[in-house]
């Protein structure tokens, strides 16, 4: 459900643009939605044409760590990350988010 609800928040913030012609969505990795399923989501909502990219998570840790994350367990609506090196909750640098990146408008 909460699919649906970051999908309908995406779709809203891109109509106060104008009318969208297509909308540019970058999912992070470890994001709380995986790029498929807002896809899904946006297929089924969006009136108008859209291209959702990766962005590869990267988190730094205190053993000296620095890259992506292990992914433990992935749930409804969290991600459960490790450092990879140590098995320590590391610091999330980036890719843990959803951003509409731009809109194309008429």
């Amino acid at each position: 459900m909460h699919g649906i609800h970051i999908a309908g928040d995406i779709i809203a913030t891109a109509r106060k643009q104008g009318k969208v012609k297509k909308a540019f969505i970058e999912v992070g990795s470890i994001a709380n939605i995986t790029k498929s399923d807002l896809e899904k989501q946006l297929k089924n909502l969006a009136d108008f044409d859209f291209e959702v990219s990766l962005k590869e998570a990267k988190v730094k840790c205190d053993c000296g760590y620095e890259g992506v994350p292990k992914i433990v367990e992935r749930q409804h609506d969290l991600v459960i990350i490790a450092c990879p090196s140590c098995g320590e909750q590391p610091v999330v640098i980036e890719g843990d988010k959803v951003i509409l990146k731009s809109v194309e408008v008429e």
